[in-house]
């Protein structure tokens, strides 16, 4: 936490938790600093690698001073902080419509139990009170019925226009059709659940009928998904990653792949059945820029057959590497230190890009150095977990340190492990797919919708917009959708 941080922290817990953890750091530095430092400095014949300790745990004295200082000024408060957490109200609900509704006595209970006279309404006087309310769900049977017009020369009839529908001819409306797809791809309800609550509100359909419905519509949006793709691919630097996607076949022997890419806005899935170099070429072999991934041979064998793509690697990979070794090798916290610290020149950056590139390269490579320095000496125990560690980020080197050069590149992967949450919470609920075309409209939906939730847009609403405007040649996406985030 930044000193800064420190001073507008109220919360006395919070303040005790990062003393705790500070001087935790401090005591497995001054135990490196003790066993180590003699043994470093006989291997090295330098003395550098103990002065960046000493700068460390003086940087950490000075956070946990700053922090005992805010602690004892916070002592005083912390009656009052707690009330006033205590005390904050009902939370808002800005994207709630408002709607009056005013109660009134029934003639019945309008005599005055004093004098047996009739209570008359006070003028402009009422108890007021919020009350946060549910408009249940409804499904009608709707009976269209198009006007038809004819001129009088009988040369011409004409009918107007009905409602949308889920596809020419079908029984259902291009809004239950969305429904079906918001409920599925974006809330996770499988199609057979989805049967039973529509069985709770009277209306009878199989969940072959939702599929069918599902499927439709979809093929409507694939244009606006290759659309999605096509803009991913012409950004410089874009994120990949992959999960596994269930088969739900009888005789499937391992699962699909669905593979991730990500650009600032855009999210895009794919579902293939493996996650080789040649499925890695299928998709971006013909991309030109950087792709942000994690250390997968095939990645890096795909890159090698596709000259105009360079790869970089994710530093929160190489972190929880470290990170996981602190357990038994407190050293480890170093290499922690040393990413943490490259983390904290993009935070100085303020997001300003041009801030960003002068900062990292000229304060970024004396970090690395370090770094590198000290990974030479522990990669030679690869029988440990430091040690595989350490190998392990010097065997992507390169990869890690293209975002010197270029602030353009982030320093991890974690946008897009973040855009595959969604598919992955749906995986949990309705399993997978159980055929190829299942896998393609988990693809494309997957893709437009958590795209839409990048954008704060409402996702009923734009899928349907965007159906609609498929239906007239049109491709539209998220960022050109102006409606406002209304309430689903």
């Amino acid at each position: 936490m930044e000193r800064g941080d420190l001073e507008r922290e109220q919360d006395i817990e919070e303040l005790r938790t990062i003393a705790l953890a500070q001087h935790a750091q401090i005591q497995a530095l001054l135990e490196i600093v003790a066993t180590k430092s003699r043994e470093v400095e006989r291997l090295r014949g330098s003395a550098g690698d103990l002065q960046l300790t000493l700068k460390m745990l003086a940087e950490l004295q000075a956070k946990a001073k700053a922090t005992a200082e805010k602690i004892e000024k916070a002592k005083p408060k912390e009656t009052a902080a707690r009330k006033a957490r205590s005390t904050t109200g009902p939370t808002p609900q800005p994207l709630l419509p408002i709607v009056e509704r005013e109660f009134t006595l029934d003639d019945a209970d309008r005599a005055c139990p004093s004098c047996g006279g009739n209570l008359q309404p006070m003028k402009d006087q009422f108890d007021e009170s919020e009350m946060i309310d549910v408009v249940e769900v409804r499904y009608e049977l709707v009976k269209v019925k198009q006007q038809k017009y004819v001129c009088r020369c009988g040369g011409c009839v004409e009918t107007a226009l009905g409602p949308a529908r889920a596809l020419s001819g079908s029984r259902y409306s291009l809004a239950f059709a969305v429904k079906i797809i918001i409920d599925k791809w974006l809330d996770h309800i499988p199609l057979e659940r989805q049967v039973r609550i529509l069985e709770r509100h009277g209306l009878s359909v199989s969940s072959s009928t939702l599929w069918d419905l599902a499927y439709a519509v979809t093929q409507e949006l694939s244009p606006l998904s290759a659309a999605l793709l096509d803009h991913v691919k012409r950004q410089p630097v874009i994120g990949l990653d992959q999960t596994s996607w269930p088969r739900l076949e009888s005789d499937a022997t391992k699962p699909w792949q669905m593979w991730c890419l990500t650009a600032p806005g855009v999210v895009v899935h794919r579902i293939r059945d493996d996650k080789s170099a040649d499925t890695f070429a299928d998709l971006v072999g013909d991309y030109v820029g950087t792709i942000v991934a994690d250390a997968l041979s095939t990645h890096g064998a795909g890159a090698r057959a596709a000259p105009g793509i360079a790869l970089a690697a994710c530093w929160a990979h190489v972190f929880r590497r470290f990170d996981e070794a602190k357990a038994d090798y407190p050293d480890a916290e170093r290499a922690c230190a040393w990413i943490g610290a490259l983390y904290e020149l993009d935070r100085r950056a303020g997001g300003d890009p041009a801030r960003l590139g002068e900062i990292r390269r000229s304060s970024a490579p004396e970090i690395l150095d370090a770094l590198r320095e000290w990974l030479l000496v522990r990669a030679a125990d690869t029988h440990l977990s430091i040690g595989k560690a350490a190998a392990y980020t010097l065997g992507i080197w390169d990869r890690l340190t293209l975002f010197v050069d270029d602030a353009r590149i982030p320093l991890d992967n974690n946008a897009t492990e973040r855009a595959i949450r969604g598919p992955v919470v749906g995986r949990k609920n309705h399993l997978g797919s159980k055929s190829r075309r299942g896998t393609e409209v988990a693809a494309t939906l997957y893709t437009i919708l958590e795209t839409a939730k990048l954008h704060d847009i409402d996702p009923s609403a734009y899928v349907a917009a965007a159906i609609e405007a498929a239906r007239r040649g049109e491709v539209l996406l998220p960022w050109q959708f102006t409606s406002p985030m209304q309430p689903c």
